[in-house]
């Protein structure tokens, strides 16, 4: 139970944004020496208008207890509004970087913009939401497909 406690005020304590997280999970354990945090079965991660949804979720935090990285594994599900922009989409696995603002999104990837209504699939996207440069990869059995819309020219 203490090691429950400490894992909540560190938490609390690592996150860059002002909303609160708030995460459920089937199952909880943290590996303090490592610095890392797990949860498992049913994992939901919301803050403020932000949630991801996947079959595992860890996070990874400095000495300094703030965190590093977020990864979610197993059949993501994620619903995303940053900088004005609502993303909804799925994929294999989510790697989060807090400090630099770094989306990665790895296998099986869709992505859709619902502000702008454009849909991406892919094999992989990354977006840097500080720079707003996104890097979009396929392969070479299964390309990059956007899908958009555009004004009509009259």
């Amino acid at each position: 139970m203490k090691r429950l406690i400490i894992f909540f005020i560190l938490l609390s304590t690592s996150y860059v944004f002002a909303d609160m997280v708030d995460i459920k999970a089937d199952h909880f354990y943290a590996n303090n020496i490592n610095h890392e945090a797990f949860f498992e079965g049913n994992a939901r991660i919301k803050q403020g208008k932000n949630e991801i949804n996947a079959s595992k979720v860890t996070i990874f935090f400095n000495d300094k207890r703030k965190a590093l990285k977020y990864e979610a594994h197993g059949n993501v599900r994620f619903n995303l509004i940053e900088k004005g922009i609502h993303y909804r989409g799925m994929a294999n696995k989510i790697v989060y970087r807090p400090i630099g603002s770094k989306y990665y999104f790895i296998g099986n990837v869709t992505l859709i913009d619902l502000t702008n209504n454009r849909t991406i699939k892919a094999n992989s996207v990354s977006l840097d939401l500080k720079t707003g440069l996104a890097d979009i990869k396929g392969s070479v059995k299964k390309p990059v497909h956007f899908r958009f819309e555009i004004e009509d020219r009259k």
